[in-house]
Parts: structure tokens; C-alpha cells; sequence
């Protein structure tokens, strides 16, 4: 059975992104998805939350375990 998709969802996948990278793969992945299937007033909470989460800076740039490469 496909979970429902709604607004709670997308939240809760923002919420529990362990990292940066996560983040913007999520929104690569489903921003399109979104504005497609949802109000325009939830389209937006989504946004803000995924901007907020994203400006967190106790959220790591990667995901714990993988290495951080050096720029030079």
C-alpha cells in the first residue's frame, strides 16, 4: 500500500534529513511532485521548512560517516 503523500509526510522527510546533502537531494526529488499534488498554501509550509531546516547549521553538510573532501 502507497503512504499518503501530504503535507505531514513531506514535513516529517525534512524533519528527519540527517544532512545538507539530504536536503537538496529531497528537493532535486520532489518539488515538482509537490506543487503538483498539493494546495498552493501547503506547497509553500514545505518550502519554509525545507528552508529553515536547510539554514540550521547544526545540520551536518553530509551524512554521518561520510567524509567531507578538503578543498584545496
Amino acid at each position: 500500500m502507497e503512504q499518503d503523500r501530504n503535507l505531514a509526510y513531506y514535513l516529517d522527510l525534512i524533519r528527519n534529513a540527517p544532512s545538507y546533502q539530504d536536503l537538496v537531494f529531497f528537493r532535486n526529488r520532489t518539488f515538482d511532485a509537490i506543487e503538483a499534488t498539493l494546495a498552493p498554501d501547503d506547497v509553500e509550509a514545505v518550502k519554509q521548512a525545507w528552508t529553515d531546516r536547510a539554514k540550521d547549521e547544526s545540520v551536518p553538510v553530509v551524512p554521518p560517516g561520510q567524509k567531507r573532501i578538503a578543498e584545496a
